[in-house]
């Protein structure tokens, strides 16, 4: 039993993680992937005290904080969250985790595939983040699937690390920024595979090959790999929550001012809220209140005096 499960990987999901485990409670965080929407971003310039970060460093730099003081990551995608009479029971890749309390922090979901074995494959081969996961397959071979400049820089990344990287495309060519295509263009260990479409992602414990249609000529073929980046961007997808919490008409959820939602135990902070602005700063700032008022909800289940006006019991001393 948790005292609070923090779901996503980015900025205000560590922050959450920072200032719960800061408090003592423990803490678990479930994410698809580590950085989030941050990894879009190369670099970070209006973040209060750093003069400029990458969106990925910036991610793992509080990551690295909030574990400090004992939180626990687990690399999965949450499916299901249920209200039980002791609090909540997350579902993350078939597995369950008990909790008191949620903070809903995953902001923008990696895009799927939508294929056969690729649910069953997460974290096992098949991976939505290059920036997080690329060194890990080093003197390996890997495919990237994707769109636009997304793409092309986890195939860049990739042929780094990897002794070979095969860019899947739909057409003929790379689409995206022509200066990512002409780098790209002189990596020796890059294939454009073109013309291609996944129909199967396939492997046991581990991913092993995918099964690909070829659009020009109907043909179907395997590609033996170790690795699969899908890079398709990201989408706001509530839909496991929409039973649970009040959701706006842009699948947002809708939090009060101190980050809690209609179901008491469940809060949320970060992209995925009804705030108008979505900055780094701001989704830090919202885990922040969102970390203290679970904190504070949690100390009051439990009969003890919790935080929500703590700055008025001051005494001014003559």
């Amino acid at each position: 039993m948790y005292d609070v499960i923090i779901v996503g990987g980015g900025v205000a999901a560590f922050t959450a993680a920072l200032f719960t485990g800061r408090r003592g409670l423990k803490v678990l965080v479930i994410g698809k992937d580590i950085g989030g929407q941050a990894n879009y971003t190369d670099t970070i310039e209006n973040f209060p005290g750093l003069p400029a970060v990458g969106g990925y460093e910036l991610v793992s730099s509080i990551r690295s904080q909030a574990e400090k003081w004992g939180s626990e990551y687990l690399e999965a995608e949450v499916t299901r969250i249920k209200s039980t009479e002791t609090g909540f029971v997350v579902t993350a890749y078939g597995s369950q985790y008990k909790s008191k309390t949620v903070i809903l922090a995953f902001g923008k979901t990696p895009r799927d595939l939508g294929v056969p074995g690729e649910d069953e494959l997460k974290g096992r081969g098949v991976s939505f983040c290059a920036t997080c996961d690329a060194p890990l397959y080093k003197g390996k071979t890997v495919a990237v699937a994707g769109v636009g400049d997304v793409s092309l820089d986890a195939i860049l990344l990739c042929s780094k690390y990897s002794k070979k990287v095969y860019a899947l495309s739909k057409t003929d060519r790379l689409q995206g920024h022509p200066g990512l295509v002409k780098a790209i263009s002189r990596k020796t260990n890059v294939e454009l595979v073109p013309f291609i479409q996944i129909q199967e992602v396939v492997g046991t414990t581990q991913l092993e090959k995918l099964k690909l249609h070829d659009l020009a000529t109907g043909q179907q073929r395997d590609l033996p790999i170790h690795g699969l980046f899908v890079e398709l961007g990201y989408v706001v997808n509530a839909d496991f929550v929409k039973d649970l919490v009040q959701l706006d008409d842009q699948s947002q959820i809708v939090v009060g001012a101190d980050q809690s939602t209609n179901m008491p135990g469940i809060f949320a902070a970060g992209d995925v809220t009804n705030r108008h602005y979505k900055q780094a700063a701001i989704s830090a700032g919202e885990a922040a209140t969102a970390a203290l008022a679970c904190y504070d909800y949690l100390a009051r289940l439990e009969g003890r005096f919790g935080l929500t006006s703590d700055w008025t019991q001051i005494k001014r001393v003559k």
